[in-house]
């Protein structure tokens, strides 16, 4: 059987879960974070469900400009909608670390050409990567609430940004290799920001 088949249901199965458990918190705690969360694990789990269903279905992966990859983007915007929300943005200032690392994480996302040759969906996810990235970053350096969210968040863009780079290297879907240990901690991670959610809301009232 062809892994890639085996990695993305997987992805799909966890971000059910994920999904399921952000609905459950948002019903108990009535915190729109859990919202935001639901939306941003939903999103990528029906990006990944129509990519594995086109692959099984048609054979072949789906071209240029598809829905997973509009799912994918809908899935960082609502990441970033998250910072907007829990985060006091506009006390932010523009700090020489928090800009080389968004910056960087821009420039890695245009030259991977992360969605193909679609300039339009490769810069989007560039910009919003690159703010994601620029705000974790600002917030692990200069403030000193719990940063759980925002290791989470970092290391959800880089991992999706290496697993692009990775690849333009591998073409060998059929077995297991670096391309699919870098999606398989992917989603592990972004699993992750629902219980790093849970412990930072527990705690504002400590900060």
């Amino acid at each position: 059987m062809n892994f890639e088949i085996i990695d993305n249901v997987f992805q799909v199965a966890v971000f059910f879960v994920a999904a399921l458990g952000d609905m459950v918190y948002w019903f108990y705690k009535r915190d729109r974070l859990y919202i935001i969360l639901a939306l941003v694990h939903s999103c990528f789990m029906m990006g990944t469900l129509y990519f594995v269903l086109h692959l099984v279905i048609r054979g072949v992966v789906p071209q240029v400009f598809y829905v997973s990859e509009i799912s994918w983007i809908a899935s960082y915007l609502f990441m970033h909608t998250y910072q907007i929300v829990r985060y006091r943005i506009k006390k932010m200032r523009i700090a020489k670390i928090p800009v080389i690392c968004g910056a960087g994480v821009l420039i890695a996302s245009m030259w991977s050409g992360i969605f193909g040759p679609v300039f339009l969906t490769t810069g989007i996810f560039a910009m919003v990567a690159g703010v994601i990235v620029f705000i974790a970053v600002f917030r692990i350096l200069y403030e000193k609430e719990p940063h759980g969210v925002c290791y989470c968040m970092i290391v959800c863009v880089v991992l999706e940004v290496a697993l692009y780079v990775s690849s333009n290297f591998i073409h060998d879907y059929t077995r297991f290799n670096l391309y699919f240990l870098i999606d398989f901690v992917l989603t592990i991670v972004n699993m992750l920001l629902l219980p790093c959610t849970v412990w930072e809301v527990s705690r504002d009232d400590v900060y």
